[in-house]
């Protein structure tokens, strides 16, 4: 019978070179091994009861991986959940930083410390790694930050070739649109010395008709959100179309902005005739000058937050939403009798600028006979919790939880925010986990 647990008697980790041992190892790792393998790499630093804990998809409990591998898809992990809210490893994952606290075997006597330390693949944060530690001294603590860098990276590249990752994210199960718009979707997070970017989708079970995406190229971030009609299947393959069409051309490296929401509207008209659409924002940032530039198709303007004080709506006259023509497509027509007018807008930024792309699920949802969330109220909490020094990927978190709160977690629409910064002025708060 092969092997169920990584190889230990001819590939044991040395004392000095614990992680190059980690990181040969991982190649042929399988994910369900991945905690087993950074209890080996750890134990002859002195570090011990490693134990990796993914945020849920709706980001309130922090979920264990199973421990043994036999244990993987019975359906319950060996240890709880913890609260995303009041745990010490909650406190880690909300603050970006270490902690640490009384092992809970400790007996007299025993100095032993559980710490927890942020799991993260860049910018995206992923949960905690839990330790057992002799002492928290700072070269401790750096053993333990290096340890869980490197889980973080074989967290994300093993979560490609299993379901182990996903089931253990979940509380219940994932709608039909939303397996496919999650499936497209980039991380929720990305950094780099000039911008910082955050967003969030929900509900996060039942997406439907919502998406957004990005990609850094040379020193241009372009961010794009949609928004498609319906809040169903057909409207999960709106936007997947539509999202599709966007990225080709963009991969092909011979489109603007522009001509991006040409092909995209094209797109949807030769899959769904002219009885669909897509709200859409598409933007561009040069990260080097800071000017923005985007095409807005029927959806909500961008919102500019200066300075926690000035919240702007970068208001422009309306154009249709993609897949929508004023101008009849004859019959027998090719895709060049689908051209549509886009105008393109420019802005310049100033440095700390943050701009929030959102959809108007954020906007205009409330409860029966309530008021709807409004623009004000968006820009307001992002001031406030800026000002507080509340990490950029928290503030999505908890701006998420105060929508669905404010409807009642029942959500009508679905609620997009994506959050870009330019230059931030302190990146790797947000991001890096710091000494406690």
């Amino acid at each position: 019978m092969p092997d169920t647990v990584p190889r230990r008697a001819q590939t044991q980790p040395s004392a000095g070179r614990p992680m190059d041992w980690l990181l040969s190892q991982s190649h042929l790792l399988r994910p369900d091994d991945v905690t087993m393998a950074l209890a080996e790499a750890a134990r002859p630093s002195g570090v011990s009861e490693p134990r990796v804990y993914l945020a849920d998809m709706q980001q309130q409990h922090l979920m264990p991986l199973p421990e043994d591998p036999a244990q993987a898809g019975q359906g319950q992990a060996a240890a709880e959940s913890l609260p995303i809210e009041t745990s010490t490893a909650g406190l880690a994952y909300r603050t970006v930083t270490v902690q640490h606290s009384p092992a809970s075997r400790n007996g007299p006597g025993d100095g032993a410390r559980r710490v927890w330390v942020p799991l993260a693949d860049g910018a995206d944060l992923l949960g905690v790694l839990g330790l057992t530690v002799a002492d928290t001294s700072e070269d401790t603590l750096a053993r333990c930050r290096a340890l869980a860098s490197l889980a973080g990276l074989m967290v994300t590249a093993k979560a490609r070739y299993s379901d182990t990752y996903a089931r253990a994210q979940r509380s219940k199960k994932m709608s039909l649109q939303g397996e496919m718009i999650w499936a497209l979707l980039p991380p929720r997070a990305f950094a780099t010395e000039r911008v910082l970017l955050s967003a969030f989708l929900e509900p996060a079970y039942e997406a439907g008709g919502d998406g957004f995406d990005y990609s850094m190229l040379g020193d241009r971030l372009h961010v794009s959100v949609f928004d498609a009609l319906g809040h169903n299947l057909a409207a999960g393959l709106l936007t997947s179309v539509c999202m599709a069409s966007c990225r080709s051309t963009r991969r092909s490296g011979d489109g603007s902005l522009a001509e991006t929401a040409v092909r995209a509207h094209r797109a949807i008209l030769r899959q769904f005739g002219d009885y669909r659409f897509v709200t859409a924002l598409l933007a561009d940032l040069d990260v080097r000058t800071g000017v923005l530039s985007w095409v807005c198709r029927g959806h909500p303007a961008p919102l500019l937050i200066r300075g926690n004080r000035t919240v702007t709506e970068f208001i422009r006259p309306p154009e249709l939403p993609l897949g929508l023509s004023i101008v009849d497509r004859p019959a027998g027509g090719t895709d060049d009798d689908t051209s549509i007018e886009v105008t393109l807008h420019t802005e310049q930024l100033e440095p700390g600028d943050r701009v929030l792309f959102y959809t108007d699920g954020v906007t205009e949802g409330h409860t029966t006979g309530g008021s709807p969330f409004g623009v004000e109220r968006l820009g307001q909490f992002v001031i406030e919790h800026t000002a507080a020094g509340t990490p950029a990927p928290e503030i999505m978190r908890l701006l998420n939880h105060e929508i669905n709160a404010h409807q009642s977690g029942e959500l009508r629409d679905d609620a997009t925010v994506v959050m870009v910064e330019w230059l931030p002025g302190h990146p790797r708060r947000d991001l890096t986990a710091e000494p406690a």
